[in-house]
């Protein structure tokens, strides 16, 4: 897993796919009440894998 400090980047380490946390946040962990409580963890917005940060 790769993150950029400033943009706050992220790489799938299951499919390689980069994003941005805010915007998986948005979309991928929409359903989700945690990501509103400051998660611990990333989930990619395209294949769905979920990893500690």
């Amino acid at each position: 897993m790769k993150i950029r400090a400033a943009s706050r980047t992220l790489t799938c380490p299951k499919c390689g796919y980069e994003f941005d946390l805010t915007y998986a946040r948005t979309f991928a962990c929409g359903g989700c009440p945690s990501s509103a409580i400051g998660c611990q963890y990333a989930r990619c917005p395209k294949c769905g894998h979920e990893w500690p940060l």
